[in-house]
């Protein structure tokens, strides 16, 4: 839609020009200029009647290192290297306590408190009177000043005074601790920033001190109840173990002995009883299977071997004596008698080992159960004795904790003893402070700084209060709150000069200048008939569609100006003709088109004069006639500009809008109301009319403008820059027209 590029074209750039920070600065610089020197000025007054002191500074630093005569710790652990208690340090020389000991020893010395007290502000003589005279003097304040000074000051009200003169600081970067006191006598300032120094350095002895007589006494206290706890469960320990036959030796106790013992020879009776089985087993198998040799040789018996060899030797004689044949023989009965009675001896002998092995066996089941019964006895005792050392073992830890605990207190007592008479400060003094040489109070560059910033202060409530106030900058405000595009500013004509046609050509001037970029940026667009209008009457509308047609005609471009407005019709005063036809002709078939242009003698323009009363003008406006006759025009004219009547008159203007390429609404502040405009604004584009700027009136005097031409290429746009001097427009001010 043309509104919305209108909008997005010119908007921005009016708006920058308008309320940008340059263009105010530029346009309010006398009030800014007044600020400045005002403030400055006031600056100069209270540097003039400031009173007088001076400032001395002690330097302290903080100490990164602790010296240790013994290497233990001390009472208090050295401060933490930090901010934070960079800070409190900083809060605890600047205390009341701090301020309360530096006053005994001022006291001691015999310097006065009172003296310390920076006098206040004096106003001038001149001043002084002139508020006597009016009855706001200052009498009073003086009389209840001589009062307070005739009073004694207390000790609040002298650590009141010190501490308001006083300076605490530190630079953040290191651990150095400046302390500066401001007095009006050099030698008051810095004997007093010594004295809160080394009240400093005495406070951290001091702390230091007290902290160790303090957990001194404390831990003798704690000893004496810590040795009759230890005595308590030693006691307790000894008279349990011996309750319980709780006696160790090598390390174990005789219950622990008792049970490996027991499991020792437990062990042994089974081992004794396997082997003996076994060799009754085994025997037994000899027997049955007969092998008495291999039972013999098992057993290792020589009686059975003995035997086993005499029964041998009748064997082989029986042997003998079969094989000789002597069958018959009677030593074969002896010898076969005494081989039996031979193995009879060898079964008995064989018996009674058996026997004697089963005895064995019987004997070691009964060893056996012995040592079982002798074991569970000891694993009953070693149980009992078990419980009984859980409880010793608690009352061993209570008596090794008590004596730990007794030992490390005592050893602690033992280094605060001996650290009490060993007490260093944690910082030191590294520049004592001097009487200064040069005042401190007041400093030239702060009063200038003050002065400056009390200026822009000024300077700027001024402007504030100028750009508020401003008539013509609250209608700009309005309209672009009302999201009207305003394009431009043109300065208002002056209808004794508006025949003077070297006024509109030349570009020196601010509204040749202004009629010189609405036509170039006409002529770059391809607009070549412009409706001018306005939402009233009176707003200049008829006097600015002449100085744009000639001063197209003094750059050259045949232009012709078409008065529409048949209702009040003023083009004939202006240019002081009265011609014998006008516009009405149009309906005469008679009349031919070219005898409705009239020459302009000033400026070689065409001029269409319009006569009120001769036609209506919706007949006339809506005929086609009226509309060829526009047409024609377009093609014999470079630029063809339309006087159209006000909105408040009639809607002529939103019908004559729609036969032009651009219009042109003009807007007076100085009589147009934001409502007002913004309602004929809306009925124009309502009617679909091709309006793309608002030309908005003003006034400034020749010899605050300085002209200034503007193009941009990029933007199709032939805006005229001005710029003004304290005035209620931008510094650069144009008259734009979008595509």
């Amino acid at each position: 839609m043309i509104v919305e590029e209108v909008r997005h074209a010119g908007g921005d750039g009016v708006s920058r020009r308008l309320w940008g920070p340059l263009a105010i600065i530029r346009r309010r610089r006398r009030t800014l200029a007044l600020g400045f020197a005002l403030g400055l000025c006031l600056a100069g007054l209270g540097y003039l009647n400031a009173p007088r002191s001076y400032m001395s500074e002690a330097v302290m630093v903080l100490d990164l290192r602790r010296i240790e005569p013994i290497p233990n710790e001390s009472v208090i652990a050295p401060m933490a290297q930090d901010s934070p208690v960079l800070r409190t340090q900083l809060d605890i020389i600047a205390s009341r306590m701090m301020a309360a000991d530096v006053v005994r020893r001022l006291e001691g010395e015999g310097l006065d408190i009172s003296t310390h007290e920076v006098p206040g502000w004096t106003l001038p003589a001149p001043v002084a009177g002139v508020l006597d005279f009016v009855g706001l003097g200052t009498q009073a304040d003086e009389d209840a000043d001589l009062a307070d000074e005739a009073r004694e000051l207390d000790e609040a009200d002298k650590i009141d005074i010190l501490l308001s003169n006083l300076s605490v600081r530190n630079d953040g970067r290191s651990y150095t601790i400046f302390i500066a006191y401001t007095s009006p006598s050099p030698e008051l300032s810095a004997h007093v920033a010594n004295a809160f120094a080394q009240a400093y350095l005495d406070h951290q002895i001091n702390v230091q001190r007290n902290a160790s007589r303090t957990v001194s006494d404390w831990l003798g206290q704690t000893l004496i109840r810590l040795r009759a706890q230890l005595e308590q469960s030693e006691v307790a320990l000894q008279r349990y173990r011996q309750e319980k036959g709780l006696v160790e030796t090598n390390g174990a106790t005789l219950q622990s002995q008792a049970l490996t013992k027991a499991n020792a020879e437990l062990a042994d009776a089974r081992a004794a009883l396997i082997s003996n089985q076994a060799r009754l087993d085994a025997v037994r198998d000899l027997v049955k299977s007969g092998d008495i040799p291999a039972m013999a040789e098992f057993l290792g018996s020589t009686s059975i071997q003995s035997l086993r060899t005499l029964e041998a030797g009748v064997e082989r004689e029986l042997d003998s004596l079969r094989r000789s044949g002597a069958t018959r023989s009677a030593q074969i009965e002896r010898l076969t008698a005494e081989r039996e009675a031979l193995r009879e001896q060898i079964g008995a002998e064989v018996n009674r080992l058996v026997e004697s092995l089963g005895n064995e066996v019987a004997i070691a089941v009964q060893s056996l159960a012995a040592r079982e019964d002798a074991l569970k006895s000891a694993h009953a005792d070693f149980a009992a004795a078990d419980s009984a050392e859980l409880t010793a073992a608690q009352l061993q830890r209570e008596a090794t904790a008590n004596r730990m605990v007794y030992e490390s207190y005592l050893v602690r007592y033992k280094q605060t003893i001996e650290q009490d008479n060993f007490k260093m400060p944690e910082a030191h003094l590294v520049s004592p402070a001097e009487p200064p040489a040069a005042r401190a109070n007041p400093r030239r560059s702060n009063w200038l700084l003050l002065g400056l910033g009390l200026g822009g202060c000024l300077a700027a409530l001024g402007i504030a209060a100028r750009e508020l106030t401003d008539r013509r900058l609250r209608m700009l405000r309005r309209l672009e709150s009302a999201d009207i595009p305003v394009m431009g500013v043109v300065p208002a004509i002056n209808r004794r000069k508006i025949a003077d046609i070297r006024f509109f050509g030349d570009p020196s001037s601010r509204l040749g200048l202004a009629l010189s970029g609405i036509r170039l940026s006409l002529q770059a667009r391809g607009k070549s008939v412009v409706a001018v209008s306005s939402s009233a009457s009176g707003r200049g509308r008829t006097s600015l569609a002449l100085a744009l047609t000639r001063s197209a005609a003094a750059a050259g471009i045949d232009a012709v100006l078409v008065e529409a407005d048949l209702r009040n019709p003023k083009l004939c005063e202006l240019v002081n003709l009265w011609p014998a036809t006008g516009l009405d002709g149009l309906l005469d078939p008679n009349v031919d088109d070219r005898s409705l242009v009239t020459k302009d003698p000033a400026s070689e323009a065409g001029l269409v004069f319009g006569r009120a009363g001769k036609v209506a003008p919706e007949r006339l406006f809506l005929r086609p006639e009226f509309q060829n006759f526009i047409a024609r025009l377009r093609e014999n004219y470079d630029l063809v500009v339309l006087d159209t009547p006000a909105l408040d008159i009639s809607n002529d203007a939103m019908v004559l809008s729609r036969l032009a390429d651009t219009t042109l609404y003009l807007v007076d502040y100085r009589q147009d109301r934001p409502e007002q405009v913004t309602e004929g604004f809306r009925r124009m584009t309502a009617m679909g009319s091709a309006l793309e700027a608002i030309m908005v009136h003003y006034d400034a005097p020749a010899s605050e403008l300085e002209l200034e031409p503007m193009t941009n290429p990029g933007t199709a746009f032939a805006p005229a820059a001005v710029r003004t001097s304290d005035t209620p427009f931008p510094a650069r001010g144009v008259v734009r027209l979008a595509r």
